[in-house]
């Protein structure tokens, strides 16, 4: 069975590069380009191409790869969605989400305000050196636009369609999706990057995942 890993808003398939899947047969996906006004449900059909439907499959996603993880299980029906660091709907949304949505602050966003703040974007979770470049290097890569149009389609999406089902890792230490809501396996201390900065705990909850 195959397992397609979806990664966040800002990163490509390196998200995972920590994660240990051995023995599993896993395609990390990357980002297809984001038309602007694009919905998550876009986003999900462009990814669609990339997927086997006809075979058996689990996808996994984390934060905004777990909500058009969700989008894209409708359209590919998986045994199982996986999410990481991610929401099922506007009802989950922090205080900070909701005030990016009513005043748009993602349009913002260009390569000067990301250049600007990285400094501040502590509220993703303490890193080392390596994963701050890594970090940066990624969404210098996919692009402020990139990242400011994908911003814009989290904050406009309605929740998720997907009825099958759904496995929740989520870090009690999460500043950005804070987990005020049940999930299955809870990462002690883990924040929202914890893919990279816990990677040996979120791997062997995911592990657990995959097999239930």
């Amino acid at each position: 069975m195959k397992v397609y890993l979806l990664p966040g808003i800002g990163c490509d398939h390196r998200l995972y590069e920590r994660i240990d899947l051995s023995g599993y047969a896993v395609v990390a996906l990357d980002w297809p380009a984001f038309a602007p006004g694009c919905t998550l449900a876009d986003i999900a059909m462009e990814m669609s191409k990339a997927v086997q439907k006809g075979e058996p499959h689990i996808l996994v996603g984390v934060s905004m790869g777990g909500m058009v993880a969700q989008e894209l299980a409708a359209m590919t029906n998986p045994k199982k969605v996986v999410l990481i660091s991610s929401w099922t709907g506007p009802r989950e949304w922090s205080l900070l989400a909701r005030a990016g949505s009513s005043f748009q602050l993602y349009r913002s966003i260009t390569h000067f305000t990301m250049w600007a703040t990285w400094p501040v974007k502590r509220i993703l979770g303490q890193r080392d050196r390596a994963t701050d470049r890594l970090l940066w290097e990624m969404a210098c890569k996919e692009s402020a636009r990139k990242i400011r149009i994908g911003t814009g389609a989290i904050l406009r999406w309605t929740g998720s369609p997907w009825k099958g089902p759904l496995v929740r890792i989520h870090g009690d230490n999460d500043s950005v999706v804070p987990m005020r809501f049940p999930v299955d396996h809870v990462v002690r201390g883990g924040a929202h990057i914890m893919v990279l900065t816990r990677a040996e705990e979120v791997s062997q909850a995911l592990r657990a995942a995959l097999t239930a």
